[in-house]
């Protein structure tokens, strides 16, 4: 491995057991409070950006609860699809949620769409934004995930099966606490557009706006 490459793997590391730490810290009084606010920042934000779709986790452990946001959505006629996880070859699908008892907990225990009751979309059907999860952000579009690169796949994928047209706004959403100065990032690491908070929405690469690919 490179030199650099071991450096980057490192400060990854070190980083993601530093903000888990901070994560899992925060009261779940503070966690409740901060992720409603957060999803009504989110859905006013893809409601200014004209989403009809969305693409949208569903949360684990002492990640931001996405569930009023996904709720908003379902309320305003906005399609929310989720993602699967695929652990042979780090892969997801999506899949459009309509209830919550279509979920059951899949790879790492998490809630997951049922495969026998929703069917995976293709690769061609894009949806509007979407709102990723993460360890870590910064303002310039940085994101820590968990390690697999699950939604740097998905992001790749996706790209070659726009052929060049326009992509996803690409939003990460969090904590306060989560945001630092510098997320390491590498080459294969897509950047945000987006990073919704508690505290509000930060739009960081051009094209944000219009739904045009900014990385």
């Amino acid at each position: 491995m490179p030199q650099g490459a071991a450096w980057m793997k490192e400060e990854k590391a070190r980083l993601r057991f530093a903000m888990r730490q901070v994560r899992d810290g925060l009261p779940e009084e503070e966690r409740r409070r901060a992720s409603d606010q957060a999803c009504r920042h989110a859905s006013a934000w893809m409601e200014a950006a004209g989403c009809r779709s969305v693409m949208v986790y569903v949360p684990f452990r002492s990640e931001l609860d996405t569930r009023p946001l996904i709720e908003r959505a379902w309320l305003r006629g906005v399609d929310v699809y989720v993602p699967r996880c695929h652990p042979g070859d780090r892969s997801m699908t999506i899949h459009r949620l309509r209830r919550w008892d279509e979920l059951q907990a899949g790879a790492y225990g998490i809630l997951e769409p049922d495969p026998e009751r929703v069917q995976a979309e293709q690769d061609g059907m894009l949806p509007d934004a979407v709102l990723v999860p993460g360890l870590a952000f910064d303002h310039e579009g940085g994101r820590l995930g968990y390690g697999a690169g699950y939604y740097d796949r998905l992001y790749e994928r996706w790209s070659a099966a726009a052929g060049g047209g326009i992509m996803p706004l690409w939003a990460g959403i969090g904590f306060v606490p989560q945001v630092v100065d510098r997320v390491p990032m590498d080459e294969n690491d897509a950047r945000l557009q987006v990073l919704i908070t508690d505290q509000g929405i930060y739009t960081m690469n051009k094209g944000a706006d219009d739904g045009s690919d900014a990385f």
